[in-house]
């Protein structure tokens, strides 16, 4: 049998291990595993994969991939355009190996699933905090969500995540407007839409300091939980909000009328006037120090939960009866395209579809 080879004239393995370990930290920090459909809301859908060279030390060293083994997955950033390429990849992992991921990010678009015995067609949604409960044992450091151009999906979104969210350490919801925090109920707006509804979840509070409340009802105020807003400086620049140099903290003030009906809200003035609702809003949720973030298969049920309409269904058998039998969407999928990820650096994002001006107040 051959002698396993060394590499002992490598200038790589010439370095102290722990000189190693950061070099394959750097490596695999700045690589990102992308997965989903881009809808771009036109004819120039496609469906974006990895590049192919994201694991290729791992391939091309036999000794490099001792070293590393399974250490990638807390350093790698997995993107995913939407819920059900989440689920369909992570889904089936073990246990221990989803625990082992580190960083995340996701479209916070809703996911959609069809009754197929109904003769209406009737279709429900699910939010994101009820879809990562179908991943038990989901331990991120850090969750990045990008915002869809419906502001009070997102804000629904956002609220169900700290609400009742787990499964994140560190949480980052990116909006591509401030319409997010300042839209306003549907009592004020200057005409009604047939299509309008309005849910209590959705009735705004001045944030972060609601939010900043509920958070510290779940995790004790004493462990230091925290919410923090911050609005990008210039509107329309895409991506400005990760640049600290680029953005400002936010707090909302007070409604002038803090007995008023809490489903009766008007715009927010600072938000939605001009060009101020085109900034980009992050708001930052960080879990209390020593709390349990991990996402657990036996967590109560949430006021929507696929878990409790679905009992005893893996996600594998919930596509099949409830996505899968749509056949037009899916040959509609599978004309796509195919990309490649290209990027320069793992945090970059674009906002599909492209943004649009939602509220004139």
């Amino acid at each position: 049998m051959a002698q396993a080879n060394l590499q002992s004239q490598s200038l790589l393995f010439q370095l102290p291990q722990e000189i190693r370990d950061h070099i394959y930290h750097q490596l695999f920090a700045s690589t990102r595993f992308s997965f989903g459909r881009c809808v771009t809301g036109g004819i120039a859908d496609f469906t974006v994969k990895p590049a192919p060279n994201g694991l290729a030390l791992l391939r091309a060293c036999r000794r490099a991939q001792l070293e590393i083994g399974n250490s990638w997955l807390r350093h790698v950033l997995f993107c995913f355009e939407d819920a059900k390429s989440m689920l369909d990849k992570l889904s089936a992992l073990p246990t221990r190996t989803l625990s082992m991921m580190r960083r995340m990010r996701i479209s916070g678009d809703t996911l959609m699933l069809t009754l197929p015995d109904d003769p209406d067609d009737t279709k429900v949604f699910y939010r994101l905090v009820a879809v990562l409960k179908l991943l038990p044992g989901l331990r991120l450091d850090q969750l990045t969500v990008l915002g869809t151009i419906w502001h009070q999906v997102n804000y629904d979104t956002l609220d169900g995540l700290i609400t009742d969210g787990n499964g994140w350490k560190t949480l980052r919801y990116i909006s591509c407007s401030s319409v997010m925090l300042g839209y306003p109920s549907r009592h004020q707006l200057p005409f009604m839409r047939p299509s309008w509804t309005e849910k209590p979840q959705s009735w705004r509070q001045p944030q972060p300091k609601h939010w900043q409340t509920v958070l510290e009802g779940r995790d004790g105020a004493a462990s230091g939980p925290s919410v923090t807003i911050y609005r990008a400086k210039e509107p329309g620049s895409c991506g400005s909000i990760l640049d600290p140099a680029k953005r400002v903290g936010y707090k909302q003030k007070p409604r002038k009328n803090p007995h008023s009906r809490p489903d009766v809200f008007p715009a927010d003035p600072e938000l939605m006037t001009g060009d101020e609702q085109h900034k980009e809003i992050m708001v930052v949720v960080k879990r209390g120090s020593g709390v349990d973030y991990g996402e657990r298969k036996s967590s109560p049920f949430i006021s929507s939960d696929i878990r409790r309409d679905f009992p005893g269904r893996t996600w594998a058998q919930t596509r099949a009866a409830y996505i899968d039998h749509r056949l037009g969407e899916d040959e509609e999928a599978e004309r796509d395209p195919i990309r490649e990820d290209v990027y320069s650096h793992v945090d970059e994002y674009a906002f599909q579809p492209p943004r649009i001006i939602i509220v004139d107040p």
